[in-house]
């Protein structure tokens, strides 16, 4: 009854829905301009897209939570490459889940003119941090159920897309003469396989490198693709007229989810260690001083992680909502008392945050430590004579022009409702009556016995109300696939979170056509989660399984046959010498569905206005070796940490002289909206847990338009 509860009301939800359709813009890049004599060129950026309290984080479903502030900031950061002949190509690599076609396309709309670099020039990539923001998707069921915060947000939306063009803006701007790098190693022991049960019934297994003697690995550990790929960019210093390092580009396969679903903050995950790890190492090796964020870029997309995790121990899962028995009066009339979702209890819960904390700390550190060591050995390969081709295509997903191997009508799988085991949600082993399977769980009831249709073993979610639940244009219509080649390295592009033996099979295929066909490419590699979102690609004998990443393929047991061949037909055109630009940039039209407009990003005219507030510290205490803050600042909307640091926290060098420690962009000071305080202003906390620290303090508010800077009373550093 639960089950089919739960369908009458997300039917009921539906039926009130409105839709609205928006048809995107549809950019093209502008013909190249050839450089004669020029040598290769390069530019990077970065724009900071931490959103204020109140978005909902996308990913994890419906134990996504509301955001009440931030650990660490989320950023887009962009790497603009020119040839000789002027070919470009945009990547950008953003602090977000997913990608959505809406960003995209709106995106290459806002810097098309400025940078010559259009839809089909733009390779938008998600780190996948499950911490990030929602809202902001062109079909409908994903805005409406991918948090506990629902709907599409308009004004989010043209935050993003600000944030985004605007570190494009920045890297093509910012354009110098380069020598760049590729290369690869092997890093075992921090991911492992999360759905082994599926991964060994591919047959072939993927031919992943052996692990180095002495490693002590299990089995779900070895079935990973352990390659870090990286792009080494360094530019020309026109002051010395000597080649300094300025960022790089990677790609490793490991989901965002190190931070469980219970996390309320904003954060970048172990992602945003590594990306701050080289960045930071760069910086030190330029002798730049340690600001705010770092002048180096290091931009980190995923891989084939479809079924991949980091290596969190148990203690790090907080848990799910559970349904319990509400307490009420009893007696012997009295109804039977009705059940309610009911949080874990809050002890628990912050226990395993901290130890989540601490591990991406540690996974993060670690991962940053081999990126730096692939970075400086790439020093002695540096060079300027790589060209850059590319080529991309728009490809529908309903009606009959459709891939033939994808099913005509995308279906959720009853596997997907009940979450991965990185966050199983609150529906994970629900049962009809206490006692009959649902299917919300991996494998076994998730797999339809008998008759065989398009979607194979699948048993739909919310079956029989599937189709009404997702509504008309509930999940994507079209989708948009590259192909990149920057040097000898090649680049298969895919809106779709890919496990590791479809990415496998994608990879080998495209190798193998490359080289029929004489394409100077000798590396290969696949960019996930980019341009776009379909969730996920598993291999047909994978999807068999029916565990949470089979539920999630939405397309079908085909997809990933699909994929493999439009990668293949992309080769084919990137190949072709004789093919116009035209035909290498097929930016045809999509129409997102995303629903109507709803507020959720915090209005800008909230509260009263800055010039209005005394702006001031209320409370500093150390609270278990935490230094505590509470102040009196603007409202959320107002006081959008986008805008530029919040705080700092500084340190006595010597008697009267103050030197910064740390800014609201580290990951050991958190920053969260507490409560409303009327005309006085809005509550805010900061929380620091210093790292070997001592001698005297203080908190520094930092100036904003409208708000004076505000110093604190010195304080001994908390142990």
């Amino acid at each position: 009854m639960r089950g089919l509860a739960l369908s009458a009301l997300l039917a009921l939800t539906v039926a009130c829905y409105q839709y609205e359709s928006r048809t995107l813009p549809s950019p093209s890049s502008p013909e190249p301009q050839p450089n004669p004599g020029a040598s290769l060129r390069a530019g990077f950026g970065r724009a900071d897209i931490t959103a204020p309290p109140g978005v909902g984080m996308f990913c994890y479903g419906p134990e996504g939570e509301e955001a009440r502030g931030y650990r660490q900031r989320l950023y887009a950061r962009a790497l603009v490459l020119e040839d000789a002949a002027g070919e470009r190509l945009g990547i950008v690599v953003a602090d977000l889940c997913v990608i959505s076609p809406l960003l995209h396309r709106l995106v290459a709309e806002r810097v098309v003119n400025a940078t010559g670099i259009g839809a089909d020039r733009l390779l938008l990539a998600a780190t996948h941090t499950h911490s990030a923001p929602s809202h902001f998707f062109a079909a409908k069921l994903y805005n409406q159920y991918g948090s506990e915060v629902s709907g599409y947000d308009a004004v989010l939306v043209d935050f993003l897309v600000t944030g985004i063009a605007a570190s494009i803006l920045e890297a093509a701007e910012a354009l110098s003469p380069a020598r760049v790098a590729w290369g690869s190693d092997v890093v075992w022991g921090q991911t492992r396989n999360r759905s082994y049960e599926a991964f060994v019934l591919n047959d072939p297994l993927p031919d992943l490198p052996a692990a180095a003697q002495g490693l002590d690995l299990n089995e779900r550990q070895e079935a990973v693709d352990p390659r870090w790929t990286m792009l080494r960019v360094d530019l020309l210093d026109p002051e010395t007229g000597a080649y300094a390092p300025a960022g790089a580009f990677s790609i490793y396969a490991i989901h965002g989810t190190a931070i469980p679903a219970a996390n309320d903050l904003l954060d970048p995950d172990v992602h945003g260690f590594i990306q701050r790890g080289l960045e930071r190492h760069i910086d030190r090796l330029n002798h730049l001083s340690i600001g705010f964020h770092p002048r180096a870029v290091h931009l980190v997309a995923n891989g084939t992680a479809g079924d991949v995790s980091p290596d969190w121990p148990q203690d790090t899962r907080c848990g799910a909502d559970v349904l319990r028995t509400t307490r009420r009066a009893a007696g012997p009339r009295a109804p039977p008392s009705p059940e309610g979702w009911c949080e874990p209890d809050g002890d628990s819960t912050a226990a395993c945050l901290a130890a989540a904390k601490a591990y991406v700390e540690d996974a993060g550190s670690e991962l940053a430590a081999r990126a730096i060591a692939l970075f400086d050995d790439l020093g002695t390969r540096l060079r300027d004579d790589v060209r850059v081709a590319r080529a991309f295509a728009t490809i529908p997903l309903k009606g009959d022009d459709t891939p033939p191997e994808l099913c005509d009508e995308p279906k959720l799988g009853t596997a997907a409702m009940g979450g991965a085991p990185d966050g199983y949600t609150r529906y994970y082993g629900w049962r009809f009556l206490g006692l009959l399977p649902l299917g919300y769980e991996q494998g076994n009831s998730a797999i339809k016995e008998g008759k065989k249709r398009c979607q194979g073993e699948k048993r739909y979610a919310l079956y029989p109300m599937h189709e009404l639940v997702s509504g008309p244009h509930g999940y994507p219509e079209q989708t948009q696939l590259m192909v990149a080649r920057v040097g000898n390295q090649l680049l298969g592009t895919v809106p779709a979170e890919i496990t590791t033996t479809a990415g496998d099979r994608m990879k080998k295929a495209m190798q193998r056509e490359a080289r029929r066909l004489g394409v100077a490419a000798d590396s290969f590699a696949i960019v996930s989660l980019t341009n776009g979102y379909l969730q996920y690609i598993t291999t047909a004998e994978e999807y068999s399984a029916q565990r949470y990443e089979g539920g999630a393929t939405i397309f079908g047991p085909g997809s990933a046959a699909a994929f493999e061949r439009l990668l293949i037909g992309l080769v084919q055109t990137l190949a072709d010498d004789s093919s116009s630009e035209t035909s290498k940039a097929l930016v045809d039209s999509i129409v997102a569905h995303p629903g109507k407009h709803k507020t959720i990003f915090p209005s800008a005219t909230s509260g009263p206005p800055p010039a209005d507030i005394t702006r001031a510290i209320q409370g500093q205490a150390c609270r278990e070796g935490t230094l505590v803050v509470s102040w009196i600042d603007a409202y959320p909307g107002r006081l959008v940490p986008a805008d530029g640091p919040v705080l700092r926290i500084d340190r006595e060098v010597e008697p009267g002289t103050w030197q910064p420690t740390v800014w609201d962009d580290d990951p050991r000071l958190e920053v969260r909206a507490i409560r409303a305080k009327g005309k006085r202003g809005y509550l805010w906390e900061a929380r620091w847990i210093p790292d070997r620290a001592s001698g005297n303090h203080r908190v520094v508010l930092l100036a904003r338009k409208d708000l004076p800077e505000v110093t604190g009373q010195v304080f001994q550093a908390c142990r």
